[in-house]
């Protein structure tokens, strides 16, 4: 069994093995944002499995104060990974602006991202296709390949969740990987004027598929299109740029508790926004109406935490760099791909055998499924991202390290 500090002990050996980067080891690496990620991970882990348990969390843990809302709304994880994703692809453009990096060419920046995506996602859809049965009928099984395949598999409904329900916000990341260089080129010379532009355009058109769809049944899958989501990225990237600029300024140690309480005040109000979908739950489609209207809000309290983490005081920042949320920082890829799927066949396998016919009732069961699912969900994810993701990666750090070289 691999405990956490040998997985943490090799991953790093892995990813700083023969890089050559040691004298930028403090300026290559944000901490921070192992942090949010691995909140993001945590969040809808927990929430999809709540979706099959229903386990009550706040009084198995004896909980002084209400928490099921952390599992009841966890899906706004996802809008989480989209501003991170925002914020890794924009850092090193931002250090170009302020520190002189160099940048990668497009083939070189197309090269490390099907490095990172690709690998684990082609090997889940060969698993799926293989192991289980196919929830589409036989004969659609080249339009569902292909569709996923080109990452496009979103944009139709017969495709938007099919073979793992969960691809579909790979679809979003990859579509704005394809634009991302033409946006950073802009982004550069006008940070605030882009992102103003990128979130009006977002907020845009979701009032516009409010207005046109509500009721008719496709305001989830419109509302989880790439134009929806660009005001997340847009965050991620500002915050990429603020970070970089604050960190050259001279004497920001200075600031630390200042720091400190922009992160706690930026953490307090993603919690406080998660809570706050409950207000809208009970709605016809009042949670994805909720992500709507306050989708925005996320990015500034994101940005706030990130922000104020980085410059944090150094006791203060252990709250988002830490080896727990590391830990899932590191396997949130894989454990994403492969956690929602785990659940639902255990589901449906119904394994820890329940002792009523509803599973729901029967509550030592709901406190067994969800330890075991979760846990083999881990394992998994551990295992796949050490002995398949990583050495890929690996290929992708050594690939840097040659350009470097040149």
């Amino acid at each position: 069994m691999i405990t956490l500090q040998r997985f943490l002990f090799l991953s790093k050996n892995i990813f700083n093995r023969g890089i050559g980067l040691e004298e930028n080891n403090e300026k290559s690496h944000v901490a921070v944002m192992d942090g949010l990620r691995g909140i993001a991970i945590l969040l809808v882990f927990i929430f999809h499995v709540w979706q099959l348990s229903w386990l009550d969390f706040t009084t198995v843990l004896n909980s002084p104060v209400y928490i099921n809302f952390i599992a009841r709304f966890g899906f706004l994880g996802v809008e989480a990974f989209f501003f991170i994703s925002g914020f890794c692809l924009f850092y090193p453009h931002a250090r170009h602006c302020f520190e002189q990096y160099p940048l990668a060419s497009w083939q070189d920046y197309a090269r490390k991202r099907a490095l990172k995506i690709l690998p684990s996602y082609l090997l889940a859809i060969l698993l799926v296709l293989v192991l289980f049965e196919w929830e589409f009928p036989k004969e659609q099984l080249s339009w569902h390949l292909i569709s996923h395949f080109l990452f496009i598999h979103n944009l139709f409904p017969e495709t938007h969740y099919s073979i793992n329900g969960v691809f579909w916000s790979l679809a979003v990341e990859v579509q704005f990987y394809l634009i991302f260089p033409v946006i950073a080129k802009f982004f550069r010379a006008r940070p605030l004027l882009i992102t103003g532009l990128m979130t009006g355009i977002t907020i845009a058109y979701r009032q516009y598929i409010v207005t046109t769809q509500h009721g008719s049944g496709m305001l989830t899958p419109y509302l989880s299109q790439l134009p929806a989501f660009l005001d997340l990225f847009a965050a991620g990237m500002l915050t990429a740029y603020i970070l970089v600029w604050l960190r050259n300024y001279e004497n920001i140690k200075r600031y630390m508790p200042f720091f400190s309480i922009i992160m706690l005040l930026g953490l307090t109000v993603f919690v406080l926004l998660i809570r706050d979908v409950g207000t809208m739950a009970k709605m016809h489609d009042g949670m994805i109406l909720w992500q709507a209207r306050y989708r925005s809000l996320i990015g500034i309290s994101l940005m706030l935490a990130a922000i104020g983490g980085h410059f944090a005081n150094p006791w203060m920042q252990k709250i988002l760099n830490n080896r727990f949320l590391a830990f899932f920082s590191l396997i949130s890829y894989n454990l994403y791909i492969w956690h929602q799927f785990i659940a639902a066949k255990l589901f449906n396998a119904r394994f820890p055998e329940p002792i009523t016919p509803d599973p729901h009732d029967d509550p030592q069961w709901q406190v067994a499924f969800t330890i075991f699912t979760m846990g083999l969900a881990i394992v998994i994810a551990t295992l796949l991202t050490l002995f398949w993701e990583r050495p890929f990666l690996r290929q992708k750090l050594n690939f840097l390290q040659a350009n470097q070289r040149e």
